[in-house]
């Protein structure tokens, strides 16, 4: 049996191109990779409500944000709240609990990262 031929491929993610997208109340998600151990998302947040869950993963997460602003929310007391711009990466150490959001909440501009992480179970990027 021959292994499957994978081919390069260019995703314009501020134009909305994935492999898969789905509509979500926090987020539209597009798939950009997911195989060989290592996922990778964007996300565009604009007119969405704030999730009120708390998001944690298993294993690091790095999250580059491209368009907007980004507000990240800790559980922890002892970790401050961040704004993120465009062009900032936050690499995100495996357990902690956060979730994040456009900011300001009433900004024009959608705001748009890009999420990279090695693959492991059930994920929610929103």
């Amino acid at each position: 049996m021959t292994p499957p031929v994978h081919h390069p491929r260019v995703f314009d993610i501020l134009d909305g191109q994935a492999s898969d997208t789905r509509d979500t109340p926090y987020g539209v998600v597009g798939m950009v990779h997911s195989d060989e151990g290592i996922e990778a998302v964007w996300v565009r947040k604009q007119d969405e409500a704030v999730d009120p869950e708390w998001f944690s993963q298993q294993m690091v997460d790095l999250i580059l944000l491209l368009q907007g602003q980004l507000r990240v929310e800790f559980v922890d007391p002892k970790l401050p709240d961040l704004t993120m711009q465009p062009g900032q990466v936050l690499v995100l150490p495996a357990g902690i609990e956060c979730r994040a959001y456009r900011w300001p909440r009433d900004a024009v501009q959608p705001t748009i990262f890009f999420a990279a992480y090695p693959k492991s179970g059930d994920r929610r990027h929103e």
